[in-house]
């Protein structure tokens, strides 16, 4: 059977590949409801806030996509399994068709998803204000970077474990454990020196762990605000991101782009020599 049909069969005959579907358009239904009650409570919501919504209950979505892309890839955990496709797939096969396949597929969920929020925002908000399609083209680029950093990342942590639990916990601590601890150390070193009041937004302008944090590749999420920019956003030089008012630059996030294209094939080769040295 054709690798990629097979995989794909597996996907959807199983409750991965519709609960990944049901998350991404949950998202988008949630942030439309969510906006209704606020529109109503207070008139001036825009279709550019439900976007924002979205992308924030979306995250679901992801942290979910991550533990199914990182199970798929351990596939040596299941011996019969393993046993199947190395006799009769190379592993340059295996893990291509598995990357070529959950990767992309990611990407057309979320924008689906953004898709539909946009659609139905722009008929039921205010879409006086609207989304600029220069600034959400940029943003798109950074979200394939990174997405392609992330699948060579999983790709490693997949390598180090043959059990798939072990890789999604492994994979779920680098994803969320590093941003979490550096959060928690940010906060100590504020409290050290005695600035913890200063203002969210400048944290990373004051604190040294936060500037050294920049450079981590998880920086790029920030950049996903980039889709939701509107005209009055450009006149007036700032973007908001989780509440926070950002000075609007193209090169916000421009550390962690280069460590992100710097470390990725580091990664994949990284993961290549693990997945071709092990033995059935």
């Amino acid at each position: 059977m054709n690798l990629w049909k097979m995989e794909l069969i597996h996907l959807f005959r199983s409750w991965r590949g519709w609960t990944l579907l049901a998350v991404f358009t949950l998202a988008s239904v949630l942030s439309l409801i969510v906006g209704v009650f606020i529109d109503r409570a207070s008139a001036g919501f825009s279709y550019s806030d439900a976007l924002e919504l979205y992308i924030t209950v979306s995250i679901v979505g992801t942290l979910l996509w991550i533990g199914i892309v990182v199970s798929s890839l351990a596939f040596d955990s299941n011996k019969d399994s393993s046993i199947f496709l190395r006799t009769r797939f190379s592993m340059k096969q295996i893990l291509m068709t598995k990357l070529l396949i959950y990767v992309p597929l990611s990407q057309i969920l979320f924008f689906l998803g953004f898709l539909l929020t946009l659609i139905v925002g722009l008929l039921i908000f205010d879409s006086s204000d609207h989304v600029s399609l220069n600034w959400f083209l940029w943003g798109m680029f950074f979200y394939l970077i990174s997405n392609l950093h992330y699948a060579a990342l999983m790709l490693f942590t997949s390598s180090i474990f043959r059990g798939a639990v072990a890789s999604v916990l492994l994979t779920l601590a680098v994803f969320i454990g590093i941003p979490l601890i550096g959060s928690t150390l940010i906060t100590v070193e504020l409290l050290m020196r005695g600035l913890i009041d200063t203002p969210l937004v400048e944290w990373e302008t004051v604190s040294y762990v936060a500037q050294a944090l920049l450079w981590w590749p998880a920086a790029l999420n920030d950049t996903l605000a980039f889709l939701t920019v509107t005209q009055s956003d450009i006149q007036n030089g700032t973007l908001t991101y989780f509440g926070m008012s950002l000075e609007l630059d193209a090169h916000f996030r421009q550390k962690a782009l280069i460590t992100a294209i710097a470390t990725t094939p580091v990664f994949a080769v990284l993961a290549w020599q693990r997945f071709s040295s092990r033995e059935i």
